[in-house]
């Protein structure tokens, strides 16, 4: 495929500021998941205790409640680079911490909670910058195709990371993919500092006082019904879905039965059928999805995540797998472009952070009632229920909201 049919079907492709941006994000991607999935191996060796694990990773979602919104009045107020650069960096310190206390063997279970609570509020600053500063990159046009190709490096991590974790995990331990989450992020903060974008390019000067800034954001999803209905439907998945990954680690080593190794596998199940949906939506959808794309995602998903919960047959578990990371990135993929193109620039800062908020600020709850229930009952219980209760909920949407399936990243929306 030559160039003038590649930038036709990717067209995100044809900015070279996008390209470092996606390479970048890429690596930091990949450090993301070997930290993630080696915490989750240490939680357990720690503590033994699914409970905790979810306790854990709450911790680490947490910050989402009270940071986002902030968040979003940083990214609209302030040079977006500059903010991600900051978060990189503290972030990097932080990883480097978590490894050299396992690598001394100090760590303790309270450590990682403090350290995932610390990452998770960083994570919090950085998300509605990350998500707005793409709008600012490509224009409107490749919008949709440079968030796909973003999931699709997001998901691509998700294949390698977790695999290069559950190697180092039996190889030496987890210290080591804790140090090499900290090198990625250092990578990733010498990238977007040197991404050249044009003066004041990604920054969209707000001068009125903070509160008033939330509250704008606020009034304009009360305003406009169809994204309040995106944003709040993106709850259902965070509570009940979404939770999957926590208790990832509880499948592999006592319902399937195949250790750390098997937990990568898992992880990197998940991850192909993640990529191959997120490339489709990138080559059939450039300009973005519609509504019908994003209510049947979400129902795939479920479906995919209540087949998965209760397989004990590792290929079909797998496939479920796959299937269910395919329909969620085309899911999210495209909530998240519909939000970018068809919101204000001025407010695609605060409205990505409530997006974020009610996306993945929930997540806590879901992992703490996940943890709960698989610890109290058994994880088939916690997975299946949050399938079927991510269906009745796009049912009830789909009967009560018709106008969310007429939703198109094509329909006009005002620039100011």
């Amino acid at each position: 495929m030559d160039e003038g049919r590649i930038a036709a079907r990717l067209p995100a492709l044809a900015s070279p500021v996008y390209r470092r941006f996606l390479v970048g994000a890429f690596v930091g991607t990949l450090g993301a998941w070997m930290q993630a999935t080696a915490q989750g191996w240490l939680v357990l060796e720690l503590t033994d205790s699914p409970g905790l694990l979810g306790l854990t990773s709450a911790a680490g979602a947490a910050p989402i409640l009270f940071l986002t919104l902030f968040a979003g009045v940083l990214a609209d107020r302030f040079d977006r680079r500059r903010v991600l650069v900051a978060t990189q960096l503290a972030a990097a310190t932080l990883a480097a911490i978590l490894a050299f206390l396992t690598m001394t063997r100090l760590v303790q279970f309270w450590h990682v909670v403090a350290i995932a609570f610390l990452s998770g509020a960083v994570g919090a600053l950085a998300m509605p910058a990350f998500q707005a500063i793409v709008s600012t990159i490509v224009d409107r046009r490749a919008i949709g195709s440079a968030v796909a190709l973003n999931s699709a490096q997001f998901n691509l991590g998700r294949i390698l990371g977790p695999t290069a974790a559950g190697a180092a995990i039996v190889a030496g331990g987890t210290a080591l993919a804790f140090w090499a989450n900290a090198l990625a992020l250092l990578i990733v903060a010498l990238v977007l500092a040197t991404l050249r974008l044009a003066p004041h390019a990604d920054l969209v000067r707000v001068e009125a006082s903070l509160w008033a800034n939330l509250v704008d954001g606020v009034e304009y999803l009360r305003r406009d019904r169809p994204i309040r209905l995106l944003v709040l439907l993106a709850a259902a998945p965070a509570l009940f879905v979404l939770n999957y990954l926590v208790l990832m680690p509880v499948y592999a080593r006592d319902v399937l039965g195949i250790g750390a190794p098997g937990l990568g596998l898992l992880t990197a199940g998940v991850g192909i059928g993640a990529l191959s949906g997120a490339l489709g939506v990138a080559v059939l959808r450039p300009s973005g999805g519609t509504g019908k794309l994003l209510l049947a995602g979400l129902t795939v998903s479920s479906t995919a995540l209540i087949v998965f919960a209760v397989s004990r047959w590792l290929p079909l578990s797998l496939v479920a797998l796959a299937v269910l990371g395919a329909a969620q990135v085309a899911y999210y993929t495209t909530t998240s472009t519909l939000i970018q193109v068809l919101v204000p620039p001025r407010l695609r800062g605060r409205v990505s952070s409530l997006y974020v908020l009610t996306s993945l600020g929930v997540i806590p709850f879901g992992n703490l009632l996940a943890g709960f229930v698989a610890e109290r009952f058994d994880p088939t219980v916690a997975l299946a229920g949050g399938g079927f209760a991510t269906l009745l909920v796009v049912a009830w949407v789909v009967v009560r909201f018709p106008e969310i399936r007429r939703v198109e990243a094509v329909s006009s929306s005002p620039t100011g």
